[in-house]
């Protein structure tokens, strides 16, 4: 008994290493049935699943380094309600990007986007330069969290304001 769970938790490790995926989606996948009508049961010690979660968590991190298109940036007296009112305007013009209200002491910051690179950074601003002209990039850390909601939904939305898909030609 010990040495099939040995094995079947060893074949489990591997699996995870190779694919890149947790245990817990390999134990759901292999208890689905499959065409033939068969399934696995997945039973595991306390100990080794534990050890699994602990080795997880490390790995796995939960911020990377990305980068935000930075397009208010102030500590005047009103700052505070100048930047709630800048998220509001950016929010409703731009509702596929996220948008960030932070407070860095003594700063008021609203940051938009969640952008990998540099590039894709600057292709963001540009896109919205005609609305805040004095926006620029920063370096910024962006939690997976964030970066995987909207990742497809900020591509979408840059490409769309980047090259519409509809043309005014003149009558000449």
């Amino acid at each position: 008994m010990k040495k099939s769970v040995f094995t079947l938790f060893i074949l489990l490790l591997s699996v995870c290493a190779v694919s890149a995926q947790s245990v817990a989606s390999q134990r759901n996948r292999l208890s689905q049935h499959d065409a033939s009508g068969g399934s696995v049961t997945v039973h595991e010690e306390s100990a080794a699943a534990a050890a699994i979660s602990t080795i997880d968590a490390k790995v796995k991190p939960s911020k990377v380094s990305g980068y935000r298109v930075v397009i208010y940036f102030n500590n005047g007296q009103y700052a505070g309600d100048k930047a709630q009112s800048v998220l509001a305007g950016f929010r409703s013009k731009y509702p596929g990007i996220n948008a960030y209200l932070v407070y860095e002491s003594p700063y008021f910051k609203v940051s938009v986007g969640d952008c990998l690179s540099m590039e894709e950074a600057i292709i963001l601003m540009n896109s919205i330069n005609g609305d805040y002209p004095k926006a620029f990039p920063k370096r910024e850390d962006i939690t997976l969290g964030q970066l995987k909601s909207v990742r497809k939904e900020v591509v979408e939305a840059v490409d769309s304001i980047a090259h519409p898909t509809t043309a005014v030609i003149p009558n000449n």
